[in-house]
């Protein structure tokens, strides 16, 4: 198999959970050489976390675990220990990218920060991923996922345009770790932008990620929106009272929901033939997208009568013969056997040696010359310390003394 499209890159990750090991899964996947260092007494918390095959909880065994480290090497090892220290300082010596994900200022104080990393390799890209940044006010607060997902106001959005009674429907927050996997996708892209200005200028640089901003990213177009309208303004109003406003994203069919999107005269035509060219969609109250926006409650009562009557796939097939925006809304299961998903081949069996054949999710893309591959599952705890540490010099008295010491 051709050599992945960073396999030239050679990474170490100090991070736990979702945000880091994700970043660092998609260089992996993408060929990069990942060496994951966890805790020698009980190693990344994502091994304690599920969904567990048959609900029996097992470090080894955990879905979300097993997804995100990926063709990765594991060592265990505590640099918070001198000799911890000066083995981790021996694994940077040639590493090219370093992602870490602990308090700010806690690298530094043991000697670890990129000042003095910078010094030992100044070709290294450091890149510290955490809530709130290495600076400001809010740098040394606690926090995770939820706490990023709605500090950066997506919660605001969520769900978009389908309150109707703010009083009793409280923000939302997205199914899963969505704040953490944006941190780590964005934080992956960072990277990449430093490795080219690496090739440009030789030099390594330090990248401070928030999380909270990689998540508000997600809706920057709001905020030039809010920030130059007055505050009694329309959108500032509908923000802050959480208001419908114009059509709504989701819709009940007779057996499930579906989504629609007709904003554009060329997507409302779409509509207008889908629903067998009714009348009332003829009527000049409806022929602009101004208009539409004005009258939407009108058109939201019509249509949830017609959709009533019509089951969910007949209506995202029809809708979708016609090039209207539309998909059906799924459960697991059901997206699980999606024809689309089966085509592509995107979930991937892998045989897990302490959980068996295990479906993971496949390539996000595909590239031809330099494949996304899995070659390796997640590593058990400590399962490459042997094979990492002899490389560094390390001999198997040395390595027996520094687990029997708690180092590794």
């Amino acid at each position: 198999m051709p050599d992945g499209a960073l396999s030239d890159l050679k990474i170490i990750e100090l991070s736990e959970m979702v945000a880091g090991p994700f970043c660092t899964k998609v260089m992996a996947d993408l060929g990069a050489e990942v060496i994951k260092i966890e805790s020698p007494r009980n190693g990344d918390p994502a091994r304690q976390r599920g969904p567990f095959p048959h609900a029996q909880p097992h470090p080894e065994r955990s879905a979300l675990f097993l997804y995100l480290n990926t063709n990765k090497r594991g060592v265990t090892l505590d640099v918070h220990k001198p000799e911890g220290a000066r083995v981790f300082r021996d694994l940077l010596k040639d590493a090219d990218i370093l992602v870490e994900t602990w308090k700010p200022g806690t690298l530094a104080a043991l000697g670890l920060g990129y000042e003095n990393l910078k010094s030992l390799n100044p070709r290294l890209i450091v890149a510290s991923l955490t809530p709130f940044g290495q600076a400001g006010p809010y740098k040394d607060y606690k926090a995770y996922d939820l706490n990023c997902y709605q500090f950066s106001v997506l919660g605001y959005e969520t769900p978009f345009n389908q309150v109707t009674d703010p009083a009793t429907q409280p923000p939302l927050k997205a199914a899963g770790e969505q704040a953490d996997f944006l941190a780590g996708w964005t934080t992956a892209t960072a990277i990449m932008c430093a490795v080219h200005w690496r090739h440009l200028t030789g030099e390594g640089q330090h990248l401070d990620m928030a999380e909270i901003e990689t998540a508000a990213n997600m809706i920057r177009p709001n905020y030039p929106v809010y920030y130059g309208e007055r505050p009694d303004g329309p959108n500032r109003t509908r923000l802050s009272k959480r208001q419908e406003w114009g059509l709504p994203w989701v819709w009940p069919c007779r057996d499930g929901y579906v989504a629609i999107l007709a904003i554009t005269d060329k997507h409302w035509a779409a509509l207008k033939a889908l629903l067998g060219q009714p009348e009332w969609m003829d009527d000049e109250l409806f022929n602009s997208p101004m208009g539409r926006f004005m009258h939407a409650d009108v058109i939201k009562s019509l249509l949830e009568t017609w959709l009533a009557e019509h089951d969910r796939d007949e209506v995202y097939r029809n809708g979708q013969a016609l090039h209207l925006p539309i998909f059906p809304v799924q459960s697991l299961t059901e997206v699980m056997a999606t024809r689309h998903f089966r085509e592509r081949e995107f979930f991937i069996p892998q045989e897990i040696p302490t959980a068996g054949p295990v479906l993971l999710p496949g390539p996000p893309f595909k590239m031809s010359l330099t494949p996304w591959s899995l070659r390796r599952p997640a590593p058990r705890l400590g399962q490459h310390n042997a094979e990492v540490y002899s490389g560094l010099g390390v001999g198997l008295g040395e390595l027996a003394r520094l687990q029997e010491q708690g180092v590794i």
